[in-house]
């Protein structure tokens, strides 16, 4: 069992600096990390530069793990839903080019106008159409617990229920329940048969922290193990139900983001 690492534990760092998909490739081979988790949204020009990520990666001993798109159903505009619809479909070639079948997608956040219940409809039929098409060609979607529309457990288990495919599963982030409320561990009761893919996060109370949940409490990120997310149950949990997919490492720290990258990837040795 390895930990993967998401390119988004450095988008502080890739922003600043500019770097390409290359670039935190070749900061992961610097390190001594093997696997990662690549994001739609740092392509600078795709087309040029997956050939040359493909290449590297192989060169390199370096897996893909997954893959992940920033797709968003809630939109009242059909052009716009179906736009999202196609941010999915299009990651199936990139994904299937850098040797992943885990894409990770999103329901979508909640806008004006919208509730959950008239959010979902939008939402059940675009990550249904998706999961159709992505069954028929072996890859699986994984929706992640974001926001306030497939936040909590229940959330999710009713967006998984509605679509019912077995293309369709569970990115089980294990920081984002703490900011709707909700203890990660009650979470993965309601949620362990249905998780295809690990997120692993931790976050602490912190009257400065960025990161709001829905009852006003202020969250800040940490290096895994550092807050309050039982990892190590979890982890644990897993293993006990046979879970064989990812886990892959999203540090939303402040600081270096490097130096929480490496205590992340010590705390999981020690529970894995």
């Amino acid at each position: 069992m390895k930990l993967s690492l998401s390119m988004w534990s450095m988008h502080r760092t890739v922003r600043a600096q500019g770097w390409t998909v290359l670039d935190f490739l070749s900061f992961c081979r610097a390190e001594g990390i093997g696997q990662v988790e690549l994001l739609d949204v740092f392509w600078k020009d795709v087309e040029q530069e997956l050939p040359q990520v493909v290449r590297f990666a192989k060169e390199n001993g370096i897996r893909i793990a997954s893959y992940a798109v920033a797709n968003d159903f809630v939109k009242a505009d059909e052009r716009e839903r179906e736009a999202a619809l196609n941010t999915i479909l299009n990651a199936f070639a990139v994904a299937k080019a850098l040797g992943t079948q885990t894409i990770r997608v999103f329901s979508g956040n909640l806008s004006e106008g919208f509730t959950f219940d008239s959010a979902l409809a939008h939402i059940v039929a675009g990550l249904g159409a998706a999961s159709a098409l992505a069954d028929r060609q072996g890859l699986t979607l994984c929706l992640e617990n974001h926001g306030q529309l497939a936040g909590t457990g229940a959330q999710m288990l009713e967006i998984l229920n509605r679509v019912d495919s077995p293309a369709l599963k569970s990115t089980f982030d294990t920081g984002n329940f703490l900011l709707v409320e909700e203890d990660p561990l009650r979470a993965l009761d309601t949620l362990l048969p249905r998780i295809g893919h690990v997120h692993v996060k931790d976050f602490k109370e912190d009257p400065q922290g960025r990161y709001r949940s829905l009852a006003g409490k202020k969250f800040e990120g940490t290096p895994a193990g550092g807050g309050l997310v039982r990892l190590d149950t979890i982890v644990e949990r897993l293993r006990e139900a046979g879970y064989e997919g990812e886990y892959v490492l999203e540090y939303e720290g402040t600081g270096d983001e490097a130096a929480g990258i490496r205590a992340s990837f010590e705390y999981f040795k020690s529970i894995s």
